[in-house]
């Protein structure tokens, strides 16, 4: 790649029209300019300027020069110009990534006073099951649950809050098939579970109990969907016991249209977290929408949270 300072240097000593004028106007030395468009025209092989003691001029080879010229510069200038435009207030696109689930229970309610409040973002919201690589895919945020916080080369990981899986069922089921006092007994009730819970044709579930022990439940469900609104409605219907995160059942428990099983034992919690690069160089879009979810989302994530009641 050739110098395109000399292009830069050339362009203006033309705008200007001649070194002098040039210097005057940007500061930059008289001989300075001269020396980098003497380098330009030996490495282009020909004489681009006529010079004389009063002004510069183009020659004929200089005119097809400057006009391929000034659209490299200009194209230069308005790219830094646009990522300016970027620094200077929240504005663009910010693309954030996050669980289905958490798009629904806990990003619906809070992204339109988010867009209110800076109408010259655009978001583009990705709501998918799957880990996204946010470099790759080139995604500013990311909200992820999961057991742990994982290090993440590059990344900055901020906790927001946990929420764990929960069985449910209705009040209509379990006043039909009893509610289950062990383990055991839960095993044989009709049960809703993921794609991802079964194996070799069982469900398995894995509990984690209010004394710190975890076991894997066996169970035989009698629907299987990775869609867990449907999920839900199945459950409130009375088809069965499902394992539910606490942000998609709270509403119904709290609404006693479902009621919380065996609630001394639930899946194990997640941890709520923020994830995006190193603050360095951030456009204020991405910083303001981090900010915003850093304020608002704890309070969300507390409010579907249910105070359960181990004792009984």
């Amino acid at each position: 790649m050739k110098d395109l300072n000399d292009l830069y240097y050339f362009v203006l000593v033309v705008k200007h029209g001649g070194f002098s004028a040039a210097a005057r106007a940007t500061g930059i030395e008289k001989t300075l300019l001269s020396r980098h468009i003497a380098f330009l025209e030996k490495r282009v092989g020909a004489r681009l300027l006529h010079r004389t003691t009063r002004q510069v001029s183009l020659t004929e080879a200089g005119q097809h020069f400057y006009t391929q010229s000034l659209a490299v510069v200009d194209g230069a200038e308005a790219a830094y110009e646009s990522v300016e435009h970027l620094r200077r207030e929240p504005v663009g696109i910010v693309r954030l990534s996050c669980p289905q689930v958490m798009a629904q229970s806990y990003l619906s309610p809070l992204l339109p006073a988010y867009m209110e409040k800076y109408p010259k973002v655009r978001l583009e919201l990705n709501a998918v099951d799957r880990q996204v690589d946010l470099f790759e895919e080139r995604f500013d945020v990311a909200l992820r649950a999961r057991p742990q916080i994982e290090e993440t080369a590059g990344l900055v990981a901020k906790r927001l809050g946990s929420a764990k899986r929960i069985l449910v069922a209705s009040p209509r089921f379990l006043d039909r098939v009893g509610r289950p006092a062990t383990l055991k007994a839960l095993s044989e009730l009709q049960t809703l579970c993921r794609p991802g819970d079964l194996h070799d044709g069982i469900g398995r579930w894995l509990l984690h109990g209010s004394t710190d022990e975890d076991i894997l439940l066996n169970h035989k469900p009698c629907l299987i969907s990775d869609d867990l609104r449907m999920q839900l409605e199945a459950a409130v219907n009375g088809l069965g016991v499902a394992l539910l995160p606490e942000p998609i059942a709270a509403a119904s428990v709290r609404a006693k249209v479902l009621e919380i099983v065996m609630p001394s034992w639930a899946g194990p919690t997640h941890l709520i977290h923020l994830l995006y690069p190193k603050p360095k160089g951030m456009l204020p879009s991405v910083r303001s929408l981090i900010d915003y979810l850093s304020e608002h989302l704890p309070q969300s994530i507390q409010e579907r949270s249910i105070t359960i009641d181990t004792s009984v």
